[in-house]
């Protein structure tokens, strides 16, 4: 008949129904469809009558049940429609967050990918909203399990820890073997101090587990303050490089930090009030030299004091480029005695 070829010409499962092996078992004209209901195939043959349909007077329930029937009959065109459709009506926001719930479970469930990574991405971007709402706290655990391994979340991991407190709280039933390999999905050390306060009063921890890693955050701050406020002593860690003539350049000392530092004040005293002095300070970070400061023909000698943006350095060299005496001309050439002392680098 014509009903039955137009389904077969567009509903690939009536195809192999109709006109492949399973034709010559059919005992009668008529066929059983256990995948949906009336309402739902109704919709289905607009879409095979008609090669189009509106999703605008679906509700999320039915449109669910239109995909999962659209698979199982094998109409691809449906299906991506059906998933399109969701993506517009989560990226407008114009769904109810229960019935996004709901939604999530059910492809995950069902096991339709790119639904579930749409869904997957909504409910993360919206988690602070979603996780106190009783809809929440009925995710199925394979649902959590999605969420909380979702590998390209934007949500803190405190956020997400939150929302699964609260769900282990409503879900009593869940095993201590399953909640332990979720718990296993937080690493304590990506938690600031503030929030590990808070989920050492979750007990979901051993307190043990938290002291040790607060231990390490205090370790790590006690470093940054160090680091800070150090002041690297010449006589300590710095070592000469060089103090030979190598014309244009005079002479070189150079101070190799004990580490990497990031350092935004250095200084140091140059010795000889007989003479004005042309100098540059550089740094070395561990790939290249920048070139901090030139001063021509200083007009004091005694403490430097040069501030500079901060960077991150390991060696700093001061070269003198040339020398006068107060009361003569500049000499480009000539090496005066020189002597720079008392030198030091900070972080201010």
């Amino acid at each position: 008949s014509t009903s039955r070829f137009m389904l077969a010409c567009r509903v690939p499962y009536f195809a192999t129904l109709f006109y492949g092996g399973f034709g010559d078992n059919l005992a009668s004209d008529s066929v059983t469809l256990d995948c949906c209901d009336s309402e739902i195939f109704k919709l289905i043959l607009n879409f095979v009558w008609e090669g189009e349909i509106s999703f605008s007077e679906v509700d999320i329930h039915s449109l669910l049940d239109l995909l999962e029937a659209a698979r199982f009959l094998c109409i691809d065109r449906l299906v991506e429609g059906i998933e399109d459709h969701l993506e517009i009506i989560l990226d407008r926001k114009i769904i109810e967050i229960k019935d996004c719930l709901f939604a999530f479970d059910f492809v995950i469930l069902n096991k339709f990918t790119k639904a579930s990574r749409l869904l997957l991405t909504f409910i993360d971007q919206n988690l602070d909203a979603i996780e106190t709402l009783p809809e929440f706290a009925d995710l199925s655990e394979t649902s959590i399990r999605n969420l909380l391994n979702f590998d390209e979340r934007i949500s803190t991991k405190f956020n997400l820890f939150t929302a699964f407190v609260n769900w282990i709280a409503n879900n009593e039933t869940v095993s201590e073997e399953v909640k332990t390999e979720m718990l296993q999905c937080f690493d304590l050390e990506r938690f600031d101090r503030n929030d590990l306060v808070a989920v050492r009063e979750s007990e979901m921890f051993d307190a043990n587990q938290i002291c040790d890693v607060l231990e390490k955050h205090m370790e790590k701050l006690q470093e940054e303050v160090k680091s800070k406020n150090k002041i690297v002593d010449e006589t300590k860690s710095g070592i000469v490089v060089s103090n030979a003539l190598v014309p244009p350049v005079f002479a070189t000392k150079a101070w190799r930090l004990d580490q990497t530092h990031f350092v935004n004040k250095v200084e140091f005293t140059l010795d000889n009030s007989r003479y004005l002095y042309s100098y540059k300070v550089k740094a070395w970070d561990g790939m290249n030299w920048a070139t901090i400061i030139e001063c021509k023909e200083v007009e004091h000698t005694g403490k430097q004091v040069v501030h500079f943006e901060r960077k991150k350095i390991e060696t700093l060299h001061v070269t003198v480029t040339g020398s006068k005496k107060n009361d003569g001309p500049f000499l480009s050439y000539v090496l005066h005695p020189f002597s720079v002392s008392n030198f030091s680098a900070s972080l201010i």
